[in-house]
C-alpha cells in the first residue's frame, strides 16, 4: 500500500512537537515529499525525501519471516546529477503507520536505484528488510541505528520516533553513521518556545514539576474524572486551565512567517505559536448550596416551558457537537470543564447522575460505546435553550430529552480540605484518579520565565484518542506489574478495603500512557515507575478510617511499597523511615505519612 496524505502528515508531526506549523502542505501525494523548514535561528533547510510503506509484504513464513519488514524503492531522480539539486537534499525513508515509526536508509540504496536506471531504462524495485524489534526499538527509544550488509558495502539504517525526525534531519549525516545520538541530536535543535505543555505553562509563569504534569495528563487520558487536592495557591486551577490551553489550541505559523507562502509542492514548515480555543474550556465555581444536579445541568422553566442551561451544560453540548461531527468519533476535539474548589458542595449531590452515566460506558460486540443517558426533561422532543458562546454572545440550542455524556469530554475538580469543605465518599474516589499538590519550589518559581527542563519526559503535542479502560489493558501489563498489584490487592483485601476489575483496568490503561511520556528507561521493565504512580494516585485516595480498621493493611503496604515483599513478623509494631530507599517511593513516603497520622489521630483519611 503506498503512503497516503495522512501518512505525510504523520510523517511530519514530530515538527509539532518541537514547535512548528505547517504552513503548507501538498494537496495531493507527491514521491518525493519535498519540505522546506525555515529554522527558528533564522536558516532554511530543504529536503527531498524519497518516501515508502514500511510493509511486511506478505507470502507466509517460507517467504518472509513473520517479523521481517521493507520498503520497496520504485522510484529516485531521474539521474545521479539530479541529487541534491536546487538547494534540497536527498533521503531515503519509510514509516510504519502500524508503529508509527520512521526509517531512514542509507542513501546509497536510492542512488543504486538511480544508477541502474540510468543504465538500463528500469531502476527495478528493490527491496530494503529491517526487523520488526528494531522499528519498535525507534519507537520506543527516539532513534535506534544498525548496520547490515548491502552490495555496495555495511550500510546504515535509523529507526526513529517521528517526535525525533526533526532533529534527525538536522544532523541525518552523524546519526546514520553512528557519530550521534538522541539526545545528542536533540540537542542540536533547540524547540521554538513553549512547544511543549510544561514549557507552555512555565511561559505563563507556573513552572509545574514535570512528573505532576506527565501524571496529570496521563490520569485525564485514562479517566474523564480527575481530582486535584493541595495547598492553597499551589496552581491547581492554573494546571487544569493551561492543560486545557495548550491541548484545544493548533500551532499556527507565528508572526515572523505571516507572508504568503509560494505557491509549490512543497511542505513549508515555520516557526509556530499556539492560540487557545476558549470554547473549549469552562471554569465551574461550585456553591455550597448545590443540592443537586440543576447547578450543573439546567432545568426547565416552568414559566417559559423553555430548558435554562448552565454553564457546565453550555460547554456539554458544545461538546457533544463537536463529537457528532467528527469523523472519528474517539478523536473527537477534547473540551475541558474545571470544578472549581468541587467539595463546598456534596459531590454526589451535585454530580451523581454524571458520575453514574460515564460509568456506565461498555464496549459493545461490534466495537461501539455504549452508555446509560442523563435524563434532561420529559418532553418528546428537543428543547430550546440559550448557550452562551466563548465571546459571550448567546445562540439557540437544542437540548434533547436524554443526553449521552460526550466522550471527548474531561472533568477536573480541585479540592481544599478545610472546615468549610465535605469529604468524598467511596463512590466519588472510586470513578476518579486523585493528585496531590504539596510541593511548593520557590527557585524554580523564579526561574518561571526560562525554559522548563522537561528532563527526557516525551509529553504528548496532542491528546492521544478517547479509549475505555477495559480487561485488554490489564492482559498486556507486565508480568511483575500485575503480580505487585495482586499482592497488594490481597493485603487491602484482608480490611475489605480491595480494589476492583474496573480500577484495575484503569490502573492498566494509566500504566500504560504514563509509561509512554516517561523519559525511556530500558530496565523498568515491569514497570514500576508507572506502578508507584498509579497506587499514588488510584489505590492509596480510597483508603480512609480508624487505627482499628487500618493500622495492619496500611503497615502492611508500607513494607510492600519498601521493599515489593510483604514484612514478617508483627507489621503493626514496625516502625518504617520515611528516608529508606523504596522500590515505589513516591507510594511509600505517601503511605508513611498516612500511618504516621493514623498512629498520632487515630483516624486517618488521604486528603490533608
Amino acid at each position: 500500500m503506498a503512503l497516503t496524505l495522512d501518512d505525510h502528515r504523520a510523517l511530519l508531526k514530530g515538527f509539532a512537537a518541537a514547535g512548528y506549523a505547517v504552513k503548507q502542505m501538498p494537496a495531493a501525494v507527491s514521491n518525493p515529499l519535498r519540505v522546506e523548514w525555515h529554522r527558528a535561528d533564522g536558516g532554511q533547510l530543504k529536503f527531498r525525501l524519497w518516501a515508502f510503506d514500511v510493509t511486511h509484504g506478505g507470502g507466509g513464513a517460507e517467504v518472509r519471516a513473520a517479523d521481517e519488514f521493507r520498503i520497496q524503492i520504485t522510484n529516485g531522480p531521474d539521474a545521479s546529477a539530479d541529487f541534491d539539486s536546487s538547494g534540497f537534499v536527498d533521503l531515503l525513508i519509510g514509516y510504519s503507520r502500524d508503529r508509527d515509526a520512521i526509517v531512514a536508509y542509507d542513501r546509497r540504496w536510492l542512488e543504486n536505484w538511480t544508477q541502474k536506471k540510468q543504465a538500463t531504462g528500469s531502476g527495478g524495485s528493490p527491496s530494503v528488510q529491517v526487523k520488526q524489534a528494531d522499528i519498535e526499538a525507534g519507537h520506543q527509544n527516539g532513534i535506534h541505528r544498525l548496520t547490515k550488509d548491502a552490495g555496495f558495502g555495511q550500510a546504515s539504517i535509523v529507526t526513529l520516533n517521528p517526535n525525533l525526525f526533526p532533529a534527525f534531519l538536522a544532523n541525518h549525516v552523524a546519526v546514520l553513521g553512528g557519530g550521534m545520538t538522541a539526545a545528542m541530536a536533540q540537542a542540536t535543535t533547540p524547540p521554538v518556545g513553549g512547544n511543549t505543555v510544561l514549557e507552555y505553562c512555565a511561559t505563563q509563569g507556573f513552572p509545574f514539576d514535570a512528573d505532576l504534569v506527565a501524571r496529570y495528563i496521563a490520569a485525564l487520558m485514562t479517566k474523564p474524572f480527575v481530582i486535584l487536592a493541595g495547598v492553597s495557591g499551589t496552581g491547581k486551577s492554573k494546571l487544569a486551565e493551561l492543560v486545557a490551553e495548550f491541548y484545544s489550541g493548533k500551532p499556527t505559523p507565528g508572526p515572523a512567517a505571516a507572508q504568503p507562502a509560494q505557491a509549490g509542492p512543497s511542505a513549508v514548515l515555520v516557526p509556530a505559536t499556539r492560540t487557545p480555543d476558549r470554547s473549549r474550556f469552562a471554569l465551574v465555581a461550585v456553591r455550597p448550596d448545590w443540592i443537586d444536579n440543576q447547578s450543573v445541568l439546567g432545568f426547565v422553566n416552568p414559566i417559559t416551558n423553555e430548558y435554562e442551561s448552565t454553564q457546565a451544560l453550555d460547554l456539554i453540548l458544545g461538546a457533544r457537537r463537536a463529537r457528532e461531527a467528527a469523523k472519528d468519533k474517539n478523536a473527537a476535539p477534547r473540551y475541558f470543564m474545571l470544578l472549581d474548589e468541587m467539595n463546598l458542595a456534596r459531590v454526589e449531590h451535585y454530580f451523581s447522575d454524571w458520575l453514574s452515566c460515564a460509568e456506565s460506558r461498555r464496549i459493545a460486540a461490534d466495537g461501539t460505546l455504549t452508555q446509560q443517558p442523563v435524563p434532561l426533561h420529559r418532553s418528546e422532543k428537543a428543547m430550546q435553550t440559550m448557550v452562551r458562546r466563548a465571546d459571550g454572545t448567546f445562540e439557540k440550542a437544542e437540548v434533547p430529552p436524554l443526553l449521552d455524556l460526550p466522550t471527548n469530554l474531561v472533568v477536573t475538580g480541585t479540592v481544599n480540605v478545610d472546615e468549610t469543605t465535605y469529604g468524598f465518599s467511596p463512590k466519588v474516589l472510586d470513578r476518579a484518579m486523585v493528585l496531590e499538590f504539596d510541593e511548593v519550589n520557590l527557585e524554580r518559581l523564579r526561574s518561571a520565565a526560562t525554559a522548563a527542563d522537561t528532563a527526557g519526559y516525551r509529553f504528548p503535542t496532542e491528546l492521544s484518542a478517547f479509549r475505555l479502560a477495559s480487561f485488554k489493558e490489564y492482559a498486556q501489563l507486565p508480568a511483575g506489574a500485575h503480580q505487585h498489584l495482586k499482592a497488594l490487592n490481597g493485603i487491602l483485601e484482608e480490611a475489605r478495603l480491595h480494589f476492583g476489575y474496573r480500577a484495575a483496568n484503569e490502573i492498566a490503561l494509566f500504566m500504560s500512557i504514563y509509561s509512554d511520556i516517561l523519559p525511556p528507561d530500558a530496565t523498568d521493565t515491569d514497570w514500576l515507575r508507572a506502578l508507584d504512580a498509579a497506587i499514588l494516585q488510584k489505590v492509596l485516595p480510597r483508603l480512609s478510617g480508624n487505627r482499628s480498621k487500618l493500622e495492619l493493611p496500611l503497615a502492611s503496604m508500607c513494607g510492600y511499597l519498601r521493599d515489593l515483599a510483604r514484612p514478617a513478623g508483627d507489621v503493626v509494631a514496625m516502625e518504617f523511615d520515611p528516608k529508606a530507599k523504596a522500590r515505589l517511593p513516591k507510594s511509600y513516603r505517601r503511605a508513611i505519612e498516612m500511618l504516621e497520622g493514623l498512629r498520632s489521630f487515630g483516624f486517618v483519611s488521604f486528603f490533608k
